[in-house]
């Protein structure tokens, strides 16, 4: 008994253990630093298979639980079924100081711990309105195009009805004002008083320098009093006046930078494809993205791009984004390009620099990528069918006897006296036809040449980028049988310079962004040129052999 309970019990701490990894569990707080007197909001959400409400007893020791609540929703990702569930605890504080908020457990699985910072509580002996507004601007004194975080708390001790709240107003300058995402609500108290408090916050981007006033924001609701009538309430907050300052100068060595105010930068490079190398004229998508706080997408500049031997890169259009949150916005900017390598070998991609101003430390910085040297295959060439030969031991032993040297010497009497007959015929045949004013049949390639450029020519005509691709490397294969080029690039370093550039312009307009753009009378042209030599060039003689196969 004593064993069959014993493998029974590992059998239900394995349950246990594996159900706890199919659950995962993350805790956050809408507010990272609290006044003594605030509440805030810790939630927990829990991904997988919930039936249990979460452990928070360790949570409760250090802050008294004012309210809770829960919502289950279900999620398809990949066409898999996955529950959701969240709780919300409002938790106000007991006292003051640096707290981490321990673990909590949901099915045997343990949420991340989180840290919040609760500050003393402000001192005021004022008797203070049924409602109020407090706003406040950081920083007051900002840059040019720089990011400036505008809060907004409303503070409401009466029951209320039919509330609306206003955004601020600017005025002297021009400025872009951007929301940062919902109301936050939590409760206070002041000078002895509870109060309901709705936070809104702003990111505020002067555009010009000098003085700018930011307000009143109005608030208007019908406010019912615990004594007296009902009435209708309008209130306004104070204006405040943020001293936008001026750009500053680039420095000496890069003398081209552009302006971009920012608290953090990053640079970031990564490659689509999962090949992880390089072939010869398979292009590769390289993407270069921009990650800036405090700085609107837009604000992110065009990379520059440094040239360098043996590859050529092709921009795609870029991918602007934002995302916001209680530190403000941070904008994104994804440069996508299509890198072709020219050259086998080792070929060096060069690195990317983006200078940038640190609002924060006062200074230029600069986010940067290291150049990269990737080795270069060969192109992919056709495989041929060519007979394997018989390795096999049975075939090794067994070697055929060499044939009698006079039967081969008749054969090939033989062989030689048909060949001049036929030789003679030929012959015979060419001058009746020459005689007669008949043409020779020109060879099937030439003619297939011919065909290609006729092809070739139209889709330039008609403007058709992706048909001019195709048809131009299906011409290189018949122009180049030995090595045809696997792309554009290769095959604009065997033709004459004028020729290659046009082909330069349609490589450009594939891989880039133009192909809608590509005008394709300058390749047309190149092409009649190319066609024409090939003619003056040509003595239209036939292969002497193609006679032996009629």
């Amino acid at each position: 008994m004593l064993r069959r309970a014993l493998i029974g019990g590992l059998l239900a701490a394995a349950m246990l253990t594996a159900h706890a990894q199919d659950t995962l569990v993350r805790a956050s707080v809408d507010r990272a630093t609290v006044r003594e007197n605030e509440s805030f909001t810790y939630s927990i959400v829990a991904e997988g298979s919930v039936r249990d409400d979460p452990d928070t007893s360790a949570i409760e020791q250090q802050f008294d639980v004012l309210s809770r609540s829960s919502r289950t929703r279900i999620e398809i990702v990949n066409t898999q079924r996955r529950q959701v569930v969240e709780w919300d605890f409002e938790l106000f504080p007991t006292g003051a100081g640096n707290f981490v908020l321990p673990p909590s457990y949901v099915a045997g699985a343990a949420s991340n711990t989180v840290e919040v910072e609760i500050l003393p509580a402000p001192v005021s002996d004022e008797e203070l309105p049924d409602v109020f507004i407090e706003v406040d601007a950081e920083p007051s004194a900002p840059y040019v195009q720089a990011q400036v975080l505008y809060t907004l708390r409303l503070f409401v001790g009466v029951n209320t009805g039919r509330a609306t709240l206003t955004a601020p107003r600017v005025s002297g300058g021009e400025a872009i004002v951007e929301r940062l995402g919902e109301d936050r609500q939590y409760q206070t108290t002041r000078a002895g008083r509870s109060f309901s408090v709705r936070e809104r916050r702003y990111a505020i981007f002067p555009q010009q320098t000098g003085t700018l006033s930011v307000g009143p924001a109005t608030f208007e609701a019908m406010v019912v009093p615990t004594r007296g009538f009902s009435r209708v309430q309008r209130l306004r907050s104070d204006s405040l006046e943020i001293d936008v300052r001026p750009a500053v100068a680039p420095p000496p060595e890069f003398p081209d930078a552009v302006w971009l105010p920012a608290r953090a930068l990053t640079l970031t490079q990564d490659w689509v494809d999962e090949q992880g190398r390089f072939s010869l004229g398979v292009p590769r998508t390289r993407l270069l993205t921009v990650e800036a706080d405090g700085v609107l997408e837009t604000q992110i500049p065009e990379l520059v791009l440094a040239t360098a031997a043996g590859i050529r890169q092709y921009p795609d259009q870029p991918e602007l984004d934002r995302r916001t949150s209680e530190q403000g916005v941070q904008g994104r900017r994804v440069e996508r390009y299509a890198v072709i390598a020219q050259n086998t070998g080792e070929i060096e991609i060069p690195g990317q620099e983006l200078v940038w101003w640190n609002v924060d430390e006062a200074r230029w910085d600069i986010a940067g990528i290291e150049p990269t040297v990737v080795a270069v295959l060969p192109g992919i060439e056709p495989v041929l069918d060519e007979p394997v030969p018989d390795t096999s031991e049975a075939s090794q032993g067994a070697q055929p006897a060499p044939p009698a040297t006079n039967y081969w010497t008749l054969v090939s009497a033989v062989l030689a006296a048909a060949w001049l007959v036929t030789l003679v015929a030929w012959l015979r045949t060419r001058s009746a036809d020459r005689a007669a004013g008949v043409q020779p049949a020109r060879a099937p390639r030439r003619s297939k040449n011919r065909r290609l450029l006729r092809k070739l020519r139209a889709a330039c005509e008609e403007n058709d980028a992706a048909a001019a691709h195709g048809l131009l490397l299906q011409w290189a294969e018949l122009r180049f049988p030995e090595s045809p080029p696997q792309s554009l690039g290769v095959l604009a370093g065997r033709l004459p310079p004028a020729v290659a550039a046009e082909i330069a312009v349609l490589e450009a307009c594939v891989y880039g962004t133009g192909a809608e753009d590509f005008n394709g009378k300058g390749l047309a042209a190149a092409l009649k040129g190319v066609d024409a030599v090939a003619r003056a060039g040509s003595n239209d003689k036939p292969d002497p052999l193609l006679p032996l196969y009629r």
